[in-house]
């Protein structure tokens, strides 16, 4: 057999792995979706949800841990500060696509983010698109970022320091699947309430996956959210005025 021959059935081979892992993914994606496609409305919220507000963190120390379930394992998360958030969504990344493919333990058990802004930023939302551009996705070395930026002529009405201390890119674990489903529903440029808990997360043997940040000023991957991003445990989201809980 010569090498051209080789070369053929190798790319071939190719193809159809390829092609059996992105009917994997799909079949995986909309398996995902029907799990949580029909969550019930807890109850109605009569007053509007107010954004002007920063976050409210309340720290809380020794917290007994919380036992939760990521889509193939066990994790123990310890609550670091009860956490509600109100604001205006910007981004959403459900990430499901090649589910099974350099997915790490975060993925399994963080299963949604969302960009979230608050104060003046979720006042106008026409002025702020105008502005400044938002991106959440993950990147090649496995990280779930949030990017914004300006966009020319770069004469923002918002500094570069009230952007980032007026914007949240929170990784959601949620209690159940009501609350799950309820944040499925989330739209961008929906207004939302999140509440439940900052937690760090932990495997089942004690294994440390990821610390939550605990600060909205805080913008270095040094930091301790490993760049500044919140892990909620969520048990409660608000949208307009329906609540899932």
């Amino acid at each position: 057999m010569d090498f051209v021959k080789i070369f053929e059935y190798f790319c071939k081979g190719c193809l159809i792995l390829f092609l059996l892992m992105l009917l994997n993914s799909m079949l995986g994606d909309v398996l995902f979706r029907l799990k949580y496609a029909f969550p019930k409305i807890s109850s109605l919220e009569g007053s509007q949800i107010i954004t002007v507000n920063d976050p409210v963190q309340i720290n809380i120390t020794n917290a007994k841990y919380i036992k939760a379930y990521g889509e193939k394992d066990i994790y123990a998360l310890q609550p670091q500060a009860h956490y509600s958030i109100s604001g205006m969504v910007v981004t959403k990344n459900t990430n499901f696509w090649f589910r099974d493919i350099m997915r790490n333990q975060f993925d399994d058990i963080c299963l949604m983010d969302l960009g979230i802004v608050w104060g003046d930023l979720a006042n106008d939302r026409k002025e702020l698109y105008k502005h400044w551009k938002f991106k959440s996705h993950k990147t090649l070395g496995q990280a779930r970022q949030l990017e914004w930026r300006s966009k020319p002529p770069h004469n923002t009405p918002w500094t570069l320091g009230y952007v980032s201390s007026h914007i949240s890119h929170t990784h959601l674990i949620p209690a159940n699947y009501n609350v799950m489903g309820g944040l499925l529903r989330i739209k961008k440029n929906d207004i939302v309430k999140l509440d439940g808990y900052l937690v760090d997360i932990y495997t089942d043997k004690s294994e440390l996956v990821a610390r939550t940040s605990m600060s909205r000023t805080d913008t270095d991957p040094t930091s301790r959210g490993s760049g500044a991003c919140e892990d909620m445990y969520v048990k409660q989201v608000q949208i307009g005025n329906k609540i899932y809980k």
